[in-house]
C-alpha cells in the first residue's frame, strides 16, 4: 500500500470521525430539544390539572363568588404563562359586561373615556382602578363583538384593533391577547381573556387550544358554580320562608275563644308559604268582644309582613273603643303613609256586646258578612259602607266607613270570610261565587261553627277537584247559642 492510499484513508476516517460528531451532536441537540418540549407539555398539562382542581373544588365549596372569579383569571394567567387576565360576566338586568376580576398586570381591554386618560396624566394608578369598575354595553367594543358573536380570537397586537378605537395608550400598544366568550348550553355568562407583551410571549397555535379547552372549563365551572351557589340560596331562601311562615301561624289564634252566649270558630289557609290574610279575636273595653277578618292586596313576605302590621295596631287600638269603625280609622292613619300606594287592606271587625244582644260591625271595603237566620233559614247581606285600609290616610276614610248594629238570636250564624273562598277558580276559570258561599252558609249552619268552616273548605276543595287555590283562605264563623 503506498502512502498516498494511506493518507487518503486517514483523511477519509476523519472525515468520517468529524461528520459522525456533527451527526451526533445534532441529534443530541435534537433530544434535548424534544425533551423540553416534553417538559413544557408536561408543565402545561400540570397547570391545567392543578387550574381544573381548584376550580372542582370552588365550586362545591361554597366559596364567595369573588374567590371564584379570582382563581378562574389567576388560573388561566398561569396556564397561558400570561402578564394579566380580565373575566368580565353579563349582568341580566342592565345587559352590561360587569368587570368581576382584573389583574394588576392586564391590558386594558376597553376604549378608555376621555377623562380617564386626563386622569392618568396626573395619576397612573387611576387606569387599572377604572378598568376593575367599568362596565360596558353587552354590544360594545372589542369584548362585546367577541361576546356578541361567541367566537374565541388570539389579537396579534390590541394596539391595532380598530374596536379599542384610534388612539390606544402606551399600555395598549405591542399587547397580544387571547379573549374568548364564556357561554353553557344556550346561557351566555361573559369573557374571559388573557394578554402579554409580545416582546414577552407570543401566543402559538397550541397556546390558543389550550385557551379555549380553559374557556369551556370555565364556563363550565361558572355555571355550575352559579347554579349551586342558586340551589343553596334557594334553599336558605325557603327555610327563611318557613322560619316566617310559622311565626305567621304563632301570631294566629291558637285556640277558639270562649264568648258567653256564642261559639266562635275561626281558620286561615295559606296559598303559598305565607299568607296575606289573617284574623284575630279581640279584648273590648268593658267586657266586649271583638272579631276582625283582614285581607292584604299582593302576596308573599310584604303582603305578610303588612298582616302583622295589623294584628299589631288592631289588638292596640281595639282596647281604646268598642266602636268598629273608629278603630279601623284609627289603624288606617297609621299605616297608609307607610304602604305602597299600589297596596290596600280590605277589613271587617265586628264588636259583640257584653250582654250578646247587639253585633256591631264596620267593613273597610271587605267581602260583606253573611248573616243566617234560624227563624227564617234564610241569608241576610250585612255589608255597611266602607273604604279599604291604606287607599286615604284620614278623612274620606272616616267620612265614608260607618258601624251598623244588628240584632241575633239564638241559632242565628254570622259568616266572616276573605275572596279566596268566593273568588276560587276551577280548571274551566269558573268561580266558586257569592250565592255558592251563601248555600253551604245555610247548608251547615244548623251544624254549628265549625261544621260551617269545614263544610265549606271541603266543597271548596272539591269544587277544585286538587288544584290549589290561587289565594288565601281565611273564615271566621259566630253562632249565637243564648
Amino acid at each position: 500500500m503506498t502512502t498516498a492510499l494511506l493518507v487518503l484513508i486517514v483523511l477519509l476516517l476523519s472525515a468520517g470521525l468529524v461528520m459522525l460528531g456533527r451527526f451526533a451532536h445534532r441529534q443530541k441537540r435534537a433530544i434535548a430539544t424534544l425533551r423540553a418540549e416534553e417538559e413544557a407539555i408536561v408543565a402545561e398539562e400540570r397547570r391545567m390539572f392543578h387550574y381544573l382542581h381548584d376550580l372542582g373544588e370552588a365550586i362545591w365549596r361554597d366559596d364567595q363568588q369573588a374567590s371564584m372569579y379570582r382563581l378562574i383569571v389567576e388560573g388561566a394567567i398561569r396556564v397561558t404563562q400570561s402578564s394579566g387576565g380580565a373575566l368580565y360576566l353579563i349582568d341580566e338586568a342592565s345587559q352590561q359586561l360587569v368587570p368581576r376580576h382584573y389583574s394588576d398586570f392586564c391590558a386594558p381591554l376597553i376604549t378608555l373615556p376621555e377623562r380617564v386618560r386626563q386622569q392618568m396624566k396626573e395619576n397612573p394608578a387611576t387606569l387599572l382602578s377604572t378598568l376593575r369598575m367599568h362596565a360596558i354595553t353587552h354590544d360594545q367594543g372589542l369584548l362585546g363583538s367577541i361576546f356578541t358573536q361567541q367566537k374565541t380570537e388570539m389579537a396579534a397586537d390590541i394596539g391595532k384593533d380598530a374596536r379599542l378605537g384610534q388612539n390606544p395608550v402606551t399600555s395598549q400598544q405591542n399587547v397580544t391577547a387571547m379573549i374568548g366568550p364564556l357561554s353553557f348550553g344556550t346561557r351566555k355568562l361573559g369573557v374571559l381573556a388573557v394578554t402579554s407583551s409580545k416582546d414577552s410571549r407570543k401566543y402559538n397555535a397550541n397556546d390558543f387550544e389550550v385557551f379555549n379547552s380553559l374557556i369551556e372549563q370555565s364556563a363550565f365551572a361558572l355555571a355550575n358554580a352559579m347554579s349551586h351557589q342558586e340551589a343553596a340560596k334557594n334553599r336558605m331562601d325557603q327555610q327563611e320562608l318557613q322560619n316566617a311562615s310559622q311565626i305567621q301561624q304563632v301570631l294566629l289564634p291558637d285556640r277558639d275563644p270562649e264568648v258567653p252566649g256564642f261559639i266562635i270558630a275561626g281558620r286561615n289557609l295559606p296559598a303559598r308559604t305565607l299568607s296575606g290574610d289573617y284574623f284575630d279575636f279581640l279584648k273590648v273595653p268593658g267586657g266586649e268582644f271583638g272579631a276582625v277578618i283582614a285581607d292584604v292586596s299582593g302576596k308573599g313576605i310584604g303582603a305578610a309582613m303588612i298582616t302583622v302590621m295589623c294584628r299589631t295596631l288592631m289588638r292596640s287600638k281595639a282596647a281604646s273603643s268598642s266602636s268598629p269603625s273608629a278603630v279601623l280609622a284609627a289603624v288606617n292613619r297609621l299605616i297608609a303613609p307607610d304602604i305602597r300606594e299600589d297596596m290596600f287592606i280590605t277589613m271587617s271587625y265586628v264588636v259583640v256586646d257584653k250582654n250578646g244582644s247587639k253585633v256591631t260591625m264596620a267593613r273597610a271595603g271587605h267581602n260583606a258578612a253573611l248573616l243566617w237566620r234560624k227563624a227564617t233559614g234564610k241569608v241576610e247581606l250585612i255589608h255597611p259602607p266602607g273604604l279599604g285600609v291604606g287607599i286615604d290616610k284620614g278623612d274620606v276614610f272616616e267620612r265614608v266607613t260607618k258601624d251598623e248594629s244588628f240584632e241575633m238570636e239564638p241559632g242565628d250564624c254570622l259568616l266572616l270570610y276573605t275572596d279566596g273562598v268566593n273568588e276560587a277558580m276551577d280548571a274551566k276559570g269558573m268561580e266558586f261565587g257569592d250565592e255558592r258561599v251563601q248555600e253551604k252558609l245555610a247548608k251547615y249552619a244548623t251544624q254549628g261553627p265549625k261544621a260551617v268552616i269545614g263544610g265549606i273548605i271541603a266543597d271548596l276543595e272539591h269544587f277544585l277537584k286538587g288544584r290549589r287555590s290561587h289565594d288565601d283562605i281565611t273564615l271566621i264563623a259566630m253562632q249565637k247559642t243564648a
